[in-house]
């Protein structure tokens, strides 16, 4: 009897052994992510401590894709679900919806990071003879391919990944520290061989490279019309290739899936060589079996563009030419375009901006405009517009005949009346409009004359503006041209602030 009984609690111990271990196999957290990039991030970051998987296979389109039922189940399924941003992987907020996951359980790459304006690629190039439809984008979602900018992607999951596992802290941190360590080194690699640049300008067929040439002193130039997946026609090839001689450009940048047989007929006519400037949307297999990672292909990009920076050359403009700025925003206008406004048009609850200047908020607007401008450093910037956000008014309520200021919580409310309009020209040729008001009250002090600019010059809702009171004279605010206090809705956060600032 002993020993059926010791020989019971063997296989009972054995038992239960081996469904324990089965059960810590099975219990491994899954991780899935969107595309090839923010998979590499995230598996950097995770090591050995999840499965990580890759939603969106090599060779899909990432910003046209549509998730299958599987997919979507996959996604519910997940612990941990990773993408880089909703102006890249567009199906993501509905999926986010339908899937009820908790906010900790997805990690957006982009979270707090500002974007640049968006692009449009595979317009709609009718007159070309080519009729294709392509995709756009609000904001550009490309940061990856810029190594600056990959790094602050990587610090992003790794805090998403430890807010939701915070036992995991030390080894997340770890692991990420080395593979951060490895970016910065390209970062730094990318700065040291594109700062002695000879040639700024480089072409491309894919628009995706805005941030590398912010962030390295470049600037991207897109040939428009060609798709990767369409051959163009033979007036549009004959543009192309015109465009291409008037420029005298050497090497002209494509996907590796880009058109060969078009690619090819082109560098033929034109003697421009053909190179490699891979997205990195995704990753073949057969790279991914060669060893071939993130790092190596951003290298191989960075050899690829050398080929055209270190050849001088002459200032190259988009097809359609120089960029057009004269616009009315910009302060182009014909007088005879100018209208009369009411207070109708300012209508809302306002906040003034200064208060995101002081915490640091807009520090990235001001980097950027460093990066694209080259004429003012970003502390420069910060200390310029130190100068004309300042003031003491928090808040401004406007309503069709009244507007309220707010100092330190308390109001003054005053009725105002339309007197006219000033057109002011500046230093650089550009123009504005002031609208002036006056309020009625004997007692308004220093909110007597009031003057709004909004880059508008007719009738129009605006979505910000900025402001000149004083008690003296419609005419000394009209001198006025350093200090411009600037409001935006209430209902905007500073990060939404910085982000339509950026957009304009």
């Amino acid at each position: 009897m002993k020993k059926i009984f010791l020989l019971l609690t063997i296989f009972v111990t054995i038992f239960t052994t081996a469904c324990s271990n089965g059960s810590s196999s099975s219990n491994k957290k899954t991780i899935v992510t969107t595309f090839y990039p923010i998979y590499e991030f995230t598996k950097q970051i995770v090591g050995d401590e999840a499965n990580v998987e890759l939603l969106i296979p090599a060779g899909t389109e990432v910003h046209g894709y549509e998730p299958s039922t599987k997919a979507v189940a996959t996604i519910k399924e997940a612990d941990v679900f990773v993408y880089a941003d909703e102006n890249m992987e567009t199906f993501v907020p509905k999926i986010i919806e339908s899937t009820k996951k908790e906010e900790n359980s997805v990690i957006k790459a982009t979270k707090g990071l500002l974007l640049l304006p968006g692009t449009e690629e595979g317009h709609d190039h009718s007159s070309h003879g080519e009729e294709h439809e392509g995709h756009s984008h609000e904001y550009d979602p490309h940061l990856w391919l810029s190594p600056y900018r990959a790094i602050k992607l990587v610090e992003n999951i790794k805090n998403g990944l430890i807010a939701k596992y915070p036992d995991k802290k030390e080894i997340f941190e770890t692991n990420a520290t080395k593979y951060l360590e490895q970016l910065k080194s390209l970062d730094a690699e990318y700065k040291e061989k594109l700062s002695n640049e000879k040639q700024k300008y480089f072409v491309t067929q894919h628009t995706a490279f805005n941030y590398l040439a912010l962030d390295y002193g470049l600037k991207q130039v897109s040939i428009t019309g060609i798709s990767a997946d369409q051959e163009p026609s033979i007036a549009r090839l004959e543009q192309l290739s015109n465009y291409v001689k008037k420029y005298d450009i050497k090497y002209i940048y494509f996907e590796e899936n880009a058109s060969k047989s078009m690619a090819e007929t082109l560098a033929k006519e034109t003697g421009a060589q053909l190179e490699v400037l891979n997205p990195l949307e995704s990753l073949s297999k057969e790279k991914l079996d060669a060893g071939e990672n993130y790092i190596s292909i951003m290298k191989a990009n960075l050899v690829a563009l050398e080929k055209t920076t270190s050849q001088e050359g002459k200032e190259i403009l988009s097809e359609e030419g120089q960029e057009n700025n004269k616009t009315v925003y910009n302060g182009y206008f014909e007088d005879s375009d100018v209208k009369d406004r009411t207070l109708s048009d300012y209508v809302g609850e306002w906040q003034s901006v200064y208060p995101y200047l002081l915490d640091g908020t807009f520090d990235e607007v001001f980097d950027y405009k460093a990066k694209k401008t080259n004429t003012m450093s970003a502390e420069e910037y910060k200390k310029y517009y130190d100068t004309g956000y300042k003031t003491n008014v928090s808040k401004i309520i406007i309503t069709d005949n009244t507007m309220e200021f707010f100092v330190d919580g308390k109001g003054k409310k005053l009725t105002y009346k339309y007197v006219g309009k000033e057109i002011l020209t500046y230093k650089k040729g550009n123009r504005g409009v002031r609208y002036l008001f006056e309020a009625n009250e004997a007692d308004a002090g220093e909110y007597k004359y009031v003057q709004f600019s909004d880059h508008n010059i007719a009738p129009i809702k605006t979505g910000h503006f900025h402001i000149f009171f004083g008690g003296e004279s419609q005419e000394k605010l009209l001198e006025e041209m350093e200090k411009w206090p600037t409001y935006y809705p209430t209902k905007l956060t500073g990060f939404e602030i910085a982000q339509e600032m950026l957009a304009h």
